[in-house]
C-alpha cells in the first residue's frame, strides 16, 4: 500500500458519527417489511411511507438469477483499471462513471458508480461490457415493474385511482429514469470511536421513489422521525425502498422522504447496491394532488415541475434542504437530540484517506 495524491476536490473523505453497536438492535424492528403480494399490501405501504418514509419489500417476483447475474458482472466491471471503467462510460457529468467526487459541488465518499439513464427497459450506455450491459437491461425491467407495483399500491392506500402515479413514471415518454451502481470497496482507514467513513453522505432522493437492491454487505442507514440514525440489515433477497421528494410533495407531507446514508465497509468485503429512481417527465407539474387534500387545507408547496426541481436540486449539497425554496409553509421535522455531532474525526472534519494502489 502506497500513498498517492489525489486531486484537492477529493483528497479527503469525511467522517460521521455512527449509530454504537448496541445502538442497532431493534433496527430491522423499526424498518417496515411489506409483503407485496399480501391482501393488505396498498395499506401496510402507505403505513410505512407515512411513518417511516422507506420499508423493505419482499415477495417483489424478481427472479434471483438476475439480481446475482447484475451483481456479478458489476462486481467485475469495478475491478478493472479505472481508465478502462472510463473509456466505456465516460466521466460522469452527471451520467458515466464517478469515483469519490459525488456530484460537481464538493462532496466525496468512498465509492465509485455508474450512474445510467433509463429508456424503454434500455440502459443507453452503448460501450459498457456486452454481458454487463445484457444483466443491466434485464434487471431494470424486472426492478422497473416493482417500482410500478409499489407506486400502483402507495396510490390505493391514498384512496386514489391506482395507475395515477405509475403513468407519471414508468415508461412515460420523457421520463426521467434512472439506474445507479454503487461499489464502495473496503475502506483502508479505522475510524476512531464511533465514527465510520462515509461512502456516501446524507441525503433524500428527488425523484418520487426510489427502488434498492444490495449485496450481504451492511453500510446503508436512514434517520428515524426521532432523529436517530439506524442501520438497515442487509438482505439481498429483498428490495427497499425510499420515499423521495416528489412523493412527498404530491401528499403535501403526508408522506415524508428519508434521509439515508452509507458507511463505507471495514471488512474485507466491497458493498454493491443498485438503485432505480422512478423520476418524472421534465414538464410534469409536482403539487399536491387535489384527491388527497382535505377540505380547506393548505398547500406546503408552491408548484413546480421535474425540470425546476431537478435543475435547482444539481446546484446543492447532498445534505442541503432541496425542498426549501420550495416551501410555502415548513413542514415541521422533529429536532433530534440523539446525534448532535453527524460529522467527527480525531483530528477535525475530515481524514486524508490513503488509496491502496495495486
Amino acid at each position: 500500500m502506497v500513498a498517492i495524491t489525489l486531486p484537492s476536490s477529493i483528497d479527503q473523505i469525511p467522517l460521521m458519527r455512527c449509530p454504537k453497536a448496541n445502538a442497532g438492535q431493534g433496527a430491522a424492528a423499526a424498518i417496515p417489511c411489506v409483503d407485496l403480494s399480501a391482501p393488505g399490501a396498498a395499506a401496510a405501504v402507505a403505513d410505512a411511507c407515512r411513518s417511516v418514509g422507506f420499508f423493505r419489500a419482499t415477495n417483489h417476483g424478481v427472479p434471483t438469477g438476475v439480481t446475482d447475474a447484475l451483481e456479478s458482472r458489476a462486481m467485475a466491471f469495478f475491478a478493472l483499471p479505472t481508465q478502462e471503467k472510463l473509456d466505456m462510460s465516460g466521466a460522469a457529468r452527471p451520467l458515466g462513471y464517478g469515483s469519490k467526487s459525488i456530484g460537481s459541488n464538493g462532496d466525496v465518499g468512498w465509492l465509485e458508480y455508474l450512474l445510467l439513464s433509463v429508456t424503454s427497459n434500455t440502459v443507453k450506455i452503448s460501450s459498457l461490457p456486452p454481458s454487463l450491459r445484457a444483466a443491466l437491461e434485464d434487471y431494470t425491467a424486472a426492478v422497473r415493474e416493482v417500482g410500478g407495483r409499489v407506486l400502483e399500491l402507495i396510490a390505493e392506500g391514498l384512496g386514489v385511482d391506482r395507475a395515477l402515479l405509475r403513468a407519471m413514471v414508468v415508461g412515460r415518454e420523457g421520463g426521467d429514469e434512472l439506474v445507479r451502481v454503487n461499489h464502495y470497496p473496503p475502506c483502508p482507514l479505522r475510524a476512531p470511536g464511533d465514527c465510520g467513513v462515509t461512502g456516501f453522505g446524507e441525503h433524500t432522493d428527488p425523484q418520487i421513489i426510489s427502488v434498492l437492491r444490495s449485496n450481504c454487505t451492511a453500510g446503508l442507514q436512514i434517520k428515524l422521525r426521532d432523529g436517530r440514525w439506524v442501520p438497515v440489515p442487509p438482505e439481498p433477497e429483498s428490495f427497499f425502498v425510499n420515499v423521495g421528494d416528489s412523493l412527498q410533495v404530491l401528499t403535501n407531507g403526508r408522506f415524508r422522504s428519508v434521509k439515508h446514508r452509507v458507511v463505507a465497509p471495514e471488512g474485507a468485503q466491497s458493498r454493491l447496491s443498485v438503485i432505480y429512481f422512478g423520476g418524472l417527465a421534465a414538464s410534469q407539474r409536482i403539487a399536491p394532488l387535489p384527491q388527497v387534500m382535505r377540505d380547506g387545507e393548505q398547500s406546503l408547496y408552491r408548484e413546480f415541475t421535474w425540470g425546476e426541481y431537478k435543475r435547482a436540486a444539481y446546484k446543492t449539497r447532498l445534505g442541503d434542504h432541496r425542498l426549501g425554496p420550495f416551501e410555502l409553509l415548513a413542514a415541521s421535522e422533529p429536532a433530534s437530540s440523539a446525534d448532535p455531532q453527524p460529522h467527527c474525526s480525531s483530528s477535525g472534519s475530515a481524514v486524508r484517506i490513503i488509496e491502496p494502489v495495486a
